[in-house]
């Protein structure tokens, strides 16, 4: 009689929930999901929230007992270390919990240099959105410095500031000069919308200082703002610090997603190392559905596939236009600037809830196959 394979989960976001759901699936595996937060929040929606008062916290999360199969065990406690060398998570009531395999989706947290609130959260995003007042006749200021989870993220905000504040000057400070070729195709079209919005995109400034009302560049170029909205590089918690590398986030490998050379511990979501295509919720599914199948086959014998790095992200893109783009690891498109995209991206929060269950799933897989069809390679 074949052992029943115990399968830990480090977080209950996108991924972890994604992963567990999947390997529930199946007889034999025993899956327990740790997180220290009783609530899975819908973070592409915080972007939503932040300009839409209608669409309150309890609109983009849900409780995440509620979001996993009854056969999965939810543990919510804080995990304070991953013991990989005994095969145990350790969580901060003291408790060590075994595996056979685990799976590292805990999220990130940002290096936060200059005090801007973050946008990653609930909290934070509501604070941002108590303090912006009537930002009309204005200079705001969007931007980011490092690594952040998604580069599109500051044009949308971009885009949707304008579109609710038309009299602000809106300015765009981008770290990066020139675009990853992958990316080529979505910068063409965010810095089109953004020309077409009035919002000036200042390419290749790195912020280095803030002071006085002024955003200072590594090269000494200064930007006036009376409101700012910074995004901060991201980088894993204190608690899994042991298991970075020089990036602040987690060493994986980009075809197995295996930590360095564990085959039984694996690495998903935003704690990862791998930065192109940029981190997206629907590459986190992904990467979680591949994981799933991975353990699987490892358990029953089989072979296993490579991760192809596919992911897709919906961004508004203009007043009632969207825009879907698609990348894996050697090409990439940009489609849309439509209301259809518009009205897609909308439906879609809705429709985030059955993905997470796995009973939207072929549905993704058509899509993401169908603009692969369409994507052109970066080389």
């Amino acid at each position: 009689m074949t052992s029943v394979k115990k399968v830990v989960i480090i977080g209950a976001g996108n991924g972890g929930v994604v992963a567990a759901n999947q390997l529930a699936k199946s007889e034999g595996v025993k899956i327990t999901v740790i997180d220290k937060s009783p609530f899975h929040v819908y973070q592409p929606g915080l972007v939503d929230m932040l300009f839409d008062e209608k669409i309150t916290s309890d609109s983009i999360r849900k409780e995440t007992r509620t979001l996993l199969y009854k056969n999965i065990d939810f543990v919510q406690k804080k995990v304070i270390k991953a013991d990989i060398q005994n095969h145990e998570v350790v969580t901060d009531d003291g408790n060590r919990i075994g595996y056979d395999y685990l799976i590292i989706s805990p999220g990130v947290t940002e290096k936060n240099k200059f005090g801007f609130p973050p946008w990653h959260d609930i909290e934070s995003i509501t604070k941002i959105r108590d303090s912006m007042g009537d930002l009309n006749g204005k200079n705001v200021v969007v931007g980011y410095y490092g690594l952040i989870k998604c580069p599109a993220a500051p044009f949308e905000i971009s885009f949707m500031l304008k579109r609710k504040y038309p009299k602000a000057k809106v300015t765009l400070l981008n770290p990066v000069s020139q675009p990853p070729k992958l990316q080529v195709p979505m910068a063409n079209l965010l810095g089109q919308t953004a020309k077409e919005m009035g919002i000036q995109v200042k390419r290749g400034f790195k912020l280095s200082e803030v002071k006085d009302n002024l955003m200072v560049s590594e090269e000494g170029e200064k930007v006036q703002f009376d409101y700012g909205i910074i995004d901060s590089p991201i980088k894993v918690h204190k608690e899994f610090e042991d298991l970075s590398d020089s990036t602040g986030l987690i060493p994986t490998d980009k075809f197995s997603l295996e930590f360095k050379d564990f085959d039984n511990v694996f690495v998903i979501g935003d704690a990862t190392n791998i930065t192109f295509p940029p981190k997206t919720g629907a590459m986190a599914h992904f990467e979680a559905v591949y994981v799933s199948k991975s353990i699987l086959s490892d358990i029953n014998g089989q072979e296993k596939t490579k991760f192809d790095g596919r992911a897709m992200c919906a961004v508004y893109a203009g007043i009632n236009k969207g825009m879907l783009v698609y990348m894996d690891y050697e090409k990439s498109t940009a489609q849309g600037r439509n209301l259809a995209y518009y009205v897609s991206k909308k439906m879609f929060m809705s429709l985030y809830w059955a993905s997470l269950t796995g009973s939207i799933n072929s549905l993704l897989e058509g899509l993401s196959s169908a603009f692969a069809t369409k994507a052109i390679p970066a080389n």
